[in-house]
């Protein structure tokens, strides 16, 4: 999970679409293409709010999505070893990158290698609201547009029916979880949510069966390369 840029009781999450994001990564001086979507705030830090937007103490909305490289943003998320960067957000409102000095592993003090670019976007509530859907009147019922076609008129889209394919038989499988300090559904949900990404089933973790695969998938992985994650995990708790 990563460190929030700045810890403040009026950052709010605020409704609104979710705004695709840059081609390139944001680290500074990278050129990479951004891989994936970076949340600067996570969902357990929000608790329940809004996801995508996010209220800054002075009022002012940013997008709570930016783009990174895949090296990138496996070092604000941390793991293994801990986080090998972080963003942060200054007094006049810029994000920055920073990373670890290694001098003290114990107490690492966090050093300034430049701003984000591009800086997340800024917009307003009203900007980003996402459009009310166009229902057709009584009167202006399109009964001759095709499914997808739509009116020049009044901008009305005719739905496309969705084909239903069968569902796949399923049952519970109960965990139990922190919660306390740590929220360990939130927990569960962001890194459940970065792998379903990755793995290509989009950010939507809410899909059937989708945590399930996500969970297969990783510890196969950990599975296959055993012994690398035992060095890795024994590495850790000696430094």
């Amino acid at each position: 999970m990563s460190l929030a840029p700045a810890v403040h009781p009026d950052i709010r999450g605020v409704e609104g679409k979710a705004r695709p994001v840059e081609k390139t990564c944001c680290a500074p001086g990278c050129i990479s293409m951004s891989q994936q979507g970076h949340h600067l705030w996570s969902r357990s830090f929000l608790r329940g709010q809004p996801y995508d937007w996010v209220k800054l103490p002075s009022g002012r909305v940013v997008s709570n999505v930016v783009g990174l490289c895949m090296r990138h943003h496996n070092e604000v998320t941390g793991g293994v070893g801990g986080h090998q960067a972080m963003i942060r957000l200054e007094p006049d409102e810029t994000f920055i990158w920073l990373t670890p000095d290694t001098g003290d592993i114990n107490q690492p003090v966090w050093v300034h290698q430049g701003l984000l670019h591009p800086q997340p976007w800024s917009s307003t509530p009203v900007e980003i609201a996402p459009p009310a859907p166009v229902q057709p009147s009584p009167e202006h019922s399109h009964p001759n547009l095709d499914e997808g076609e739509t009116c020049d008129s009044c901008g009305y889209t005719r739905p496309v029916k969705r084909m239903n394919m069968p569902k796949r038989d399923s049952k519970s499988y109960g965990i139990l979880v922190p919660d306390d300090a740590e929220i360990g559904t939130a927990v569960l949900d962001d890194w459940v949510e970065s792998f379903a990404v990755i793995l290509g089933f989009g950010d939507d973790v809410s899909q059937r069966l989708v945590r399930y695969h996500v969970i297969v998938a990783v510890l196969a992985w950990a599975g296959m390369h055993r012994a690398e994650f035992i060095a890795d995990l024994k590495e850790a708790a000696a430094a």
